[in-house]
């Protein structure tokens, strides 16, 4: 049986992956965004502490692994909808990296910067 999304007005169904949250695909997207965008702002006032850093790493790693499992599911994706979705899941990749930093004081290196490196070299090489 098909349950109707929560949100106000909405007669979106709710894909399986989501029943717990009670929210169609659009509203948890938005909801999800919006969530992205506060803890942007508080990692940009500063004062994460360590709790505080685990909790959001934890929330964002499950709503992670939600988008994966709605990308992944079988569930049918609007050709509208799935940019959004790729959007949203990047935007939490973004947060997560912004998390990370926001206790160190000079920012390191990029991880992968060596790897960037050898491609460029691999791709001159080819020219």
């Amino acid at each position: 049986m098909e349950t109707g999304c929560q949100h106000p007005l909405c007669r979106g169904t709710v894909p399986r992956v989501l029943e717990p949250e009670r929210l169609c695909l659009l509203h948890f997207l938005r909801q999800l965004d919006a969530q992205c965008s506060e803890i942007r702002r508080e990692t940009l006032l500063g004062g994460l502490d360590g709790r505080r850093r685990v909790e959001i790493n934890e929330f964002l790693s499950t709503r992670a692994i939600v988008l994966a499992q709605l990308a992944t599911s079988g569930t049918r994706l609007r050709d509208d909808t799935r940019p959004c979705l790729l959007s949203v899941f990047l935007t939490l990749i973004n947060v997560c990296e912004r998390v990370a930093r926001s206790g160190v004081e000079e920012r390191p290196e990029p991880a992968f910067g060596h790897v960037q490196a050898g491609m460029a070299a691999a791709m001159r090489q080819r020219a």
